[in-house]
């Protein structure tokens, strides 16, 4: 059940009673002034944060007009009152021109619990979701009562996008980061269903996990008007939250809260903070976006836990977290075998194996999982996009595959990620108009988005738009100058306009943030001295491309584009013919593959096409 919300602080030697409007030094009480309070308190529950001065002076004096010399005196009292000098001191930090940032140790004194224990709920089901039930009727009601008593209005005219950041461990402990992930993962699907609003996916939001900017910077950064940022803790079986609805515009709060409950009772915490958001945004919500922000697709705690630690694991998109985020989701199955969007992420998982050259098996796991999930939840817009993913990379059905990705759009129109979908298998059909008019509407639904930039990239140099190709990757390498993908397309672009020096260095830029061994990589490089007029190069790396390696599967397609870009194409059309043969992903492009254009001419390479469904 729902805590006391928590008013006692404790640093360095001080006790901070936020309810009683008390600060003690010992067993000394250390007179302030109301104003400087107010200030102390804002200061230390954002402890951590740099608060702007248009925000402070808007919570301490809300519509007034303030000269902000008034701040800078009360900075200044509030020092002197915790023995600090006054232009600095260990506990507040000064920056210039911006603001003012609590930097002390701060220990939070939990208060008592106001029912008892979990004991009753531990096992059963049916109790949790009475108890759910319970907690958010509590959480309503009590915050209906701040918000009359404190006479403050939270609607907010002009938000029209909202970022949700992976929420940071109020201890710091990094082994808890899953937990931040999850809850922001939760809380983006819920708030994506509300149709006047478009939210930032997790996808793009999680280079901010251990963010140092400003939300409002971070905000700005992202092209969205408010920001969702919070503090989580999990403890033995508890779970503490802190939120903080902020206005990237004018940095005002919108709404905060605290919350302190078992973790058995994490859902309905989850559903009163996404009613509270769109309560704070003054959204009016029909009965089916009510319905869907108190949705849960599983009321089974250990299968939740678990489902965040994959979705952790898989947001990294490496090969290395892929397969960790399939033993998570398994177990998140195991524990609830109706958990449909498990069975989605599953999909998704098994299918982006395949794609990297792990075959048969893992695309038939694919299709079984998203098959599954749209059993248990046809109205799951991830489900459908899984299955459309397995249609197109694993099955080549792109009528089939199109009609998912449409039915995804249909249940939530936001979505970028179906968007792409869409754009890719326009691609691989050769339809340029319809394949760009759906990137660039994703990228601008998430355009903070490097892997969107990436995919625009593509898309234009699949088109033969070069320049345009060039344009994005270098905007997405900004974006993501950590993202192998971004540098990938930077290397395609650079490579496309002959400007071989820069691409060999992207492609090898690419190489070490995949850790120094990948042997698409190593064939991408060798591409690059094909088509820089240096085959020895070139050959020498197919030799070792070509040498068993238990490790990674062989490039079977990357290897024939090397070939062709040789001018061998007898062998070129081989090792395209053996990867369409095995329905390798890379081969659904083959016939938009600029990198082909030499084998167009070939009634053979046309028959390849015409194999794998690309021509009529």
């Amino acid at each position: 059940m729902l805590q006391k919300k928590n008013t006692l602080f404790e640093f360095e030697g001080f006790r901070l009673d936020v309810a009683e409007r008390r600060l003690r030094k010992g067993n000394d009480l250390v007179a302030l002034a109301p104003k400087v309070f107010d200030l102390l308190v804002v200061l230390v529950e954002n402890r951590g944060r740099l608060l702007d001065k248009a925000f402070l002076l808007q919570t301490l004096w809300p519509g007034s007009f303030v000269e902000e010399a008034n701040l800078a005196v009360n900075i200044s009292t509030l020092r002197k009152a915790l023995g600090e000098p006054t232009i600095g001191g260990r506990l507040i930090e000064t920056v210039p021109t911006r603001g003012y940032r609590f930097v002390g140790s701060v220990t939070e004194i939990l208060p008592e619990p106001v029912v008892p224990e979990e004991t009753a709920i531990r096992h059963s089901r049916s109790m949790t979701s009475y108890l759910a039930i319970a907690l958010f009727a509590g959480v309503a009601v009590g915050s209906v009562a701040v918000w009359l008593i404190s006479g403050r209005t939270l609607s907010l005219g002009g938000v029209h996008k909202i970022a949700v950041l992976p929420f940071s461990p109020l201890n710091s402990d990094p082994s808890q980061n899953y937990v931040g992930l999850g809850m922001a993962d939760a809380l983006i699907t819920r708030l994506s269903r509300l149709q006047r609003i478009v939210v930032t996916p997790t996808s793009s939001v999680i280079r901010f996990e251990n963010r140092k900017e400003s939300l409002q910077e971070i905000g700005r950064e992202l092209q969205v008007d408010a920001v969702l940022d919070g503090r989580v803790q999990q403890y033995d079986r508890r779970i503490r939250l802190t939120v903080n609805l902020l206005s990237v515009r004018d940095g005002r709060t919108l709404w905060a809260d605290s919350f302190d409950d078992v973790f058995t009772n994490i859902f309905a915490v989850q559903d009163s903070i996404s009613e509270k958001v769109a309560t704070a945004l003054a959204m009016k919500l029909t009965g089916s976006e009510r319905q869907w922000l108190t949705k849960h697709t599983t009321t089974n705690t250990e299968a939740y836990s678990l489902y965040m630690q994959g979705k952790y694991e898989a947001e990294k998109r490496t090969a290395e977290g892929t397969l960790a985020s399939l033993g998570y989701f398994k177990r998140a199955i195991e524990k609830d075998p109706e958990y449909a969007a498990a069975y989605a992420a599953l999909a998704f998982a098994y299918i982006t194996r395949a794609s990297w050259g792990w075959g048969d098996e893992q695309r038939e796991q694919a299709k079984a999982a998203a098959r599954k999930a749209l059993a248990l939840d046809n109205q799951l817009p991830e489900a459908h996009l899984a299955l459309g993913q397995v249609l197109m990379r694993g099955d080549w059905d792109w009528r089939g595959a199109a009609a998912e990705f449409d039915r995804a759009v249909e249940i939530d129109p936001n979505s970028a990620a179906a968007r792409a979908a869409q754009s890719i298998l326009n691609t691989a059909l050769s339809r340029r108009a319809e394949a760009a008019q759906e990137m660039e509407l994703a990228c601008r639904l998430d355009p903070s988005s490097a892997y969107l930039r990436s995919d625009l990239a593509w898309t234009y140099n699949y088109q033969r738009n070069f320049r345009e190709a060039l344009k994005n990757a270098q905007k997405a390498v900004e974006l993501g100058p950590n993202m192998f993908t971004p540098h990938r397309e930077l290397n395609k672009a650079y490579l496309f306009l002959g400007r071989y020096t820069e691409a060999l260095q992207e492609c090898r830029t690419g190489l070490q943030l995949l850790g120094g061994h990948s042997r698409r990589v190593q064939a991408e490089i060798a591409d690059i001295y094909a088509q820089s007029g240096q085959p020895g190069q070139a050959e020498a790396i197919l030799a070792k491309l070509l040498e068993p390696d238990a490790a990674e599967p062989e490039p079977t397609y990357a290897i024939g584009v090397v070939q062709a870009g040789l001018g061998h194409k007898d062998v070129a059309l081989g090792f395209l013919e053996k990867a369409v043969d095995h329905k390798m992903v890379q081969a659904i492009w083959m016939n938009a593959d600029p990198e082909l254009d030499a084998l167009r001419g070939d009634q053979r390479y046309q028959d390849l096409v015409r194999r794998a469904g690309l021509l009529p």
